[in-house]
């Protein structure tokens, strides 16, 4: 029993001097894209009835964490995000529809080898929409509201300092009052635009 024991004490101890994937005052800059499916629900404050609709988009972030423990990390995000969108079959013409994200991050790194750190951690900040349509009932609307994140991340190593990621998250938006315009009428009126759905995402990070 005392030779287990020995043999498991000297292993937990060589894991400990291993463990340099992610440390105390480390910093971590990441890269990245990801696609997102995502469901939306739509209410115009002048009417009484809400619409609820998939969206898709692709996005490119970058972020920033320190740790400030061994197993806890915090820092930033910006993350520009991009949707697709279809042409209208009569105007022929295509919204633009994208939105900026400014968050701060929260991660706790509960595996921690030579060369794998996973984590799991939050998300919490501001998002801002834009939406630009010619020719269209609906000509703009834009505006901005909380977004929040739910995210799993493994990260690998293949040095001390350079890496990959990959990303896996569940997002959520809450555009409040986004100012909409109708064209065809001339007439303003305001937007809520809440939902969210699933990220998945690549890329890469570098650490000093």
């Amino acid at each position: 029993m005392k030779k287990v024991i020995l043999v498991l004490g000297v292993l937990f101890s060589i894991n400990l001097l291993a463990q340099k994937s992610f440390e105390k005052n480390d910093n971590v800059i990441g890269f990245g894209g990801d696609l997102g499916i995502y469901s939306y629900t739509s209410k115009i404050a002048s009417s009484p009835k809400s619409e609820t609709n998939p969206a898709a988009n692709k996005m490119l972030s970058l972020h920033y964490e320190r740790g400030i423990l061994n197993w806890l990390g915090v820092g930033a995000k910006l993350q520009r995000s991009n949707y697709f969108t279809s042409e209208d079959t009569v105007t022929k013409s295509k919204p633009s529809v994208t939105a900026l994200d400014a968050t701060l991050l929260v991660n706790a790194h509960f595996l921690r080898t030579e060369k794998v750190d996973m984590f799991a951690g939050f998300n919490l900040g501001y998002s801002h929409m834009n939406y630009e349509a010619r020719d269209q009932a609906i000509s703009s609307a834009r505006g901005g509201g909380l977004v929040f994140d739910l995210h799993l991340q493994p990260r690998f190593y293949f040095g001390d300092h350079f890496g990959m990621f990959i990303n896996l998250a569940y997002v959520h938006y809450g555009y409040k009052n986004m100012d909409f315009k109708n064209t065809f009428f001339n007439e303003q009126d305001l937007l809520d635009l809440t939902g969210g759905g699933v990220n998945f995402g690549l890329g890469l990070q570098a650490k000093f």
